[in-house]
């Protein structure tokens, strides 16, 4: 099928109000399909609300344009009480990737086979229709910083190049597809777009694994070895002659049979650290490794040794990925919000001064990680962590453990207390730490709204 066929399809696009069914119905509708339906579980009255929600990282005119446009590109859009009405019709279903959290998407599982109604996600179509280079990079931490640095590289070296997936929003697919063979994508991949890879048995030319350990396993039916399989769905459709990289020192990776064609990076390679300039990075162990999957990626696509050490030089940290938010009375804050998992909040909090961090956990795991957590209070007690303040849903699983520990904890309301607490114990030369361990599901929609809340919060503090 080529990408001019799905004019003659009838295409239902689940959540329209969201990034990523608002970016594919403004895509479709702008390539010409006309025979498209929307679905969305708000009311009709608050579909405006939710996708302004949803978009804010675009300007509040390109928010309402966007809406006009896709309001009156769509056939229909099925709201509330007639959500996933008609989709026994489709050809192909557009489905966002954390479409199985939401019970609402229930009647969707029997969608998922894909034998007569092709179940498609973002990712699809650029497996089925991108004519460009697909660098497609996951890992259960470190997939947003690996694509970012990509991605600057890559337009250091003056490259056309665009950055796509769950991190980084809203898509504008049609300026993608327009680029044609010379332009070149960089896709974070989770591990929930990656339940779509079978429908579509391809994989990108160029695939980095950063690391492997258990998370989301809620997402895989409590099992590992699923979210394991999942993960490598990412390199298991590659031929000869295209690229896998993989980190040679991840516990899990380096376990596995790999081809012949994978490349391997490790913080043991003198060489590669040699092109890390940059204070940020040489702070940060677990991210210096990324930054190594990145200068990978590069010398495979022939980059210049000297537009790879600028672009890494240049290089700032993402929004709520330990970034310096203030620094107040001689009190740092730091934004780690996107660290939804023990591991990462064990790498953060490994990174600072011992005896200086006030940390922030929130949010909420539908299956807490019991060992994980333990490793996490196990380096909050060698990092002598001056106070640990708890709120959100984990706090119930969490209390008991601290009450066996002699560490110093506070629970609180939410993350406003737990910052007001946290400025109120601070001293001169501290940092206070958000870096939660867990989802955000609870208390915020996303990590991304936890994050605003956090900065928000911070920058009123006098």
């Amino acid at each position: 099928m080529k990408i001019e066929d799905l004019k003659k399809k009838k295409i239902h696009l689940i959540g329209v109000s969201g990034a990523e069914g608002s970016s594919l119905a403004l895509f479709l509708i702008r390539l010409g399909c006309r025979n498209l339906t929307g679905h969305d579980f708000k009311t009709k009255n608050d579909f405006l609300k939710s996708f302004f929600a949803y978009h804010e990282n675009l300007s509040a005119a390109n928010q309402r344009s966007y809406f006009k446009e896709i309001k009156n590109g769509l056939k229909k859009i099925n709201f509330k009480d007639r959500y996933l009405k008609g989709l026994a019709e489709a050809e192909i279903i557009f489905a966002p990737a954390s479409h199985f959290r939401y019970p609402q998407n229930r009647p969707l599982k029997k969608y998922q086979a894909g034998k007569k109604i092709k179940f498609w996600s973002w990712y699809n179509l650029l497996l089925e229709f991108f004519p460009g280079t697909i660098i497609g990079v996951t890992g259960t931490a470190g997939k947003g910083t690996a694509t970012n640095l990509i991605y600057r590289i890559l337009k250091q070296a003056g490259k056309k190049v665009f950055l796509v997936g769950e991190s980084w929003q809203f898509a504008d697919w049609q300026k993608i597809f327009q680029s044609g063979q010379k332009g070149m994508v960089v896709a974070e991949i989770s591990n929930r777009t990656l339940t779509f890879a079978p429908a579509s048995k391809k994989s990108p030319s160029l695939a980095i694994i950063t690391n492997i350990f258990p998370n989301h396993l809620d997402d895989h039916q409590n099992s590992f070895k699923r979210y394991l399989r999942t993960k490598l769905e990412l390199v298991r459709y590659q031929k000869k002659g295209e690229w896998a990289i993989i980190n040679r020192d991840d516990a899990v990776l380096k376990k596995l049979k790999w081809p012949g064609y994978t490349v391997f990076y490790s913080l043991k390679n003198k060489n590669d650290l040699k092109l890390i300039d940059n204070d940020y990075l040489k702070n940060y162990p677990h991210l210096k490794s990324d930054c190594l999957a990145a200068v990978q990626a590069a010398k495979i696509l022939k980059i210049s040794p000297s537009a790879i050490k600028k672009a890494i030089k240049n290089f700032k940290p993402r929004t709520a990925r330990l970034q310096t938010v203030r620094r107040l009375k001689g009190v740092t804050f730091i934004n780690d919000a996107a660290a939804t998992r023990p591991k990462a909040t064990i790498f953060a909090v490994n990174s600072l001064p011992k005896n200086k961090v006030i940390l922030i956990l929130e949010g909420s795991r539908k299956i807490p990680l019991k060992k994980e957590f333990m490793e996490l209070l196990a380096t909050v007690k060698k990092q002598r962590v001056k106070k640990i303040l708890l709120s959100g849903q984990i706090r119930n699983f969490l209390k008991p453990l601290f009450q066996k520990t002699r560490l110093n904890y506070q629970i609180t309301p939410d993350l406003a207390g737990s910052i007001k607490q946290a400025w109120q114990d601070a001293q001169k030369d501290d940092v206070i730490l958000l870096s939660p361990a867990c989802e955000s599901f609870g208390e915020f929609r996303d990590y991304r709204a936890r994050s605003e809340k956090f900065v928000n919060l911070v920058k009123k503090l006098k």
